[in-house]
């Protein structure tokens, strides 16, 4: 009986793999058939994304296949019949089987013959059922079909697609002036703390206004209402006051005396050191002789003059301790310089806030970018073909070369000059323009990129705070140490960049400035 059992046992693999290709066909079938089902189904309701209603589809034929061919799984006596049947066994098998369990000599002389015929048969001609040819040939044609369902324009998957793009969009844009709410909660010392709630408040309401938008467009109006209100709390007399201090600066940096730090200092427009300067001095009238007396009178009451117009309270301080100076009282003297130094830290903090200000509008403006770009999407998608307007205008700066922003760069030499931007040029280079705040200083030394050769171009290898500027290589033009430029252009780019980021700019200028850099590592 063994040697039967071991025929059956192969028959039986056989059969299962004829039905299991037969199932797996069905399955195909079923799977396939219901992705293009779905996917017509998307035309009219779409649903993104799609792949877990298409992998659904693939399982639920996977289950119809493997549940079909474990039903399918013939028993013993199943398997006997159909090796009777195909190959000729005259119901050898089937007999052989039921009288297993029997003992004599009719069923030990029956299973003989069996097991004499199973030598001689073949299992290649074990056939059970056709091949699944036209069940085989439906699932392909439903999977082509499937394909081309989801390779096909789907105007309305499309839509809600571009809805979740947009709504994606909005929820970084949301996040992302949310955090820029927390980082400008701070204030700093010498502004406004009421501009600087003013600040905060009014980013805190665009990353909420932002977050309930119902569609993109709204999104891109919320962050130009918030631009518009952070641009309105810009002080436009802040550049004037500069300008001013930097003039008074300049007449107090003319003489060799106690009042030349400060003047350097107020020169290169950093007003808390030279607010810091004017302290100092204010305490060394007192040791101070007559003549160095009336000298520094004299050139505090030339800065009180150059500064007159654009700040007259820090040129009527710098006045007022001219005369006490005069009339011997440096009591009165020291308060005047006081009083300036205090107002200079104010600038300052003016000045950082115009920073701030300005920086959190260009964040804006980046969130916007994409924003508009699914606006824009989503119009084109319905066929409304509506541009996507812009929010406010901004001040565009004007310099020599490249500048950019509002400020004056001064320095001798062949050099680099910067104002709040890029400017390139020879001899006494200046940049100054319109539309942001802060300051930058010019640049000593050679900064241009050798136009041919192996020739090295070599620049200052040090940089020099100007507080909200920066003053790049030698404000005199005295010799300083040079190296390749290649070295220290990384510092380059990053101060530009830092002072463009603090201004109000449009991207187009501020991506000139990337390029120009770029264009110099290359």
């Amino acid at each position: 009986m063994t040697g039967i059992r071991e025929f059956l046992g192969r028959a039986r693999t056989r059969i299962l793999g004829r039905r299991a290709v037969t199932w797996a066909a069905r399955g195909a079938l079923v799977g396939a058939g219901a992705a293009a089902v779905s996917e017509l189904a998307f035309r009219q309701w779409p649903v993104d994304p799609t792949w877990p209603v298409l992998a659904a589809c693939a399982l639920t034929g996977v289950l119809v296949a493997a549940t079909g061919w474990v039903r399918a799984w013939p028993s013993w006596p199943e398997v006997a019949r159909l090796a009777d049947l195909n190959l000729g066994g005259k119901e050898r098998l089937a007999t052989a089987l039921e009288y297993s369990t029997f003992d004599g000599y009719l069923p030990a002389r029956q299973r003989f013959d069996t097991e004499r015929w199973i030598a001689t048969a073949d299992l290649k001609a074990l056939l059970p059922g056709r091949w699944p040819v036209r069940v085989a040939a439906a699932a392909v044609a439903a999977f082509l079909i499937a394909v081309a369902l989801a390779l096909a324009p789907n105007p309305a998957l499309d839509r809600v697609r571009l809805e979740h793009q947009a709504q994606a969009a909005q929820q970084k844009a949301a996040a992302d002036v949310a955090k820029l709410a927390q980082q400008e909660a701070t204030a700093r010392a010498g502004e406004d703390p009421a501009k600087r709630q003013a600040l905060e408040q009014a980013l805190q309401k665009a990353a909420q206004a932002v977050k309930n938008a119902p569609d993109a467009t709204s999104a891109v109006a919320a962050l130009s209402q918030a631009q518009n209100q952070i641009q309105a709390l810009s002080d436009p007399t802040v550049h004037t006051r500069q300008q001013a201090a930097s003039a008074a600066g300049q007449a107090l940096a003319s003489q060799p005396n106690l009042a030349q730090k400060a003047g350097q200092a107020l020169a290169q427009q950093d007003n808390r050191g030279a607010a810091q300067q004017l302290q100092q001095l204010g305490q060394q009238l007192a040791s101070m002789s007559a003549t160095d007396r009336q000298a520094l009178a004299n050139q505090l009451a030339q800065a009180a003059q150059a500064a007159q117009a654009g700040d007259p309270k820090l040129a009527q301080s710098l006045q007022q301790a001219a005369d006490a100076l005069r009339s011997g009282d440096t009591a009165a003297a020291q308060a005047a310089l006081n009083q300036a130094a205090q107002q200079l830290n104010q600038l300052a903090g003016q000045q950082q806030f115009e920073g701030d200000a300005a920086q959190a509008i260009n964040r804006l403006q980046n969130d916007k970018t994409p924003l508009e770009q699914a606006a824009q999407a989503e119009q084109a998608a319905q066929g409304q073909g509506q541009g996507q307007g812009q929010g406010q205008g901004q001040g565009r700066g004007q310099g020599q070369g490249q500048g950019q922003g509002q400020g004056q760069g001064q320095g001798q030499g062949q050099g680099q000059g910067q104002g709040q931007g890029q400017g390139q040029g020879q001899g006494q280079g200046q940049g100054q323009g319109t539309g942001g705040n802060g300051s930058g200083g010019g640049s000593g030394g050679n900064g241009q990129k050798p136009a041919a050769g192996n020739d090295k171009v070599y620049v200052p290898s040090q940089s020099q705070p100007t507080g909200q500027g920066t003053q790049v290589g030698s404000n005199q033009g005295q010799d300083s140490q040079l190296v390749p430029y290649t070295q220290v252009i990384a510092d380059y780019k990053a101060q530009a960049v830092d002072q463009v980021d603090r201004q109000v700019l449009p991207q187009s200028e501020r991506d000139l400035v990337q390029q120009y850099f770029s264009d110099l590592g290359s």
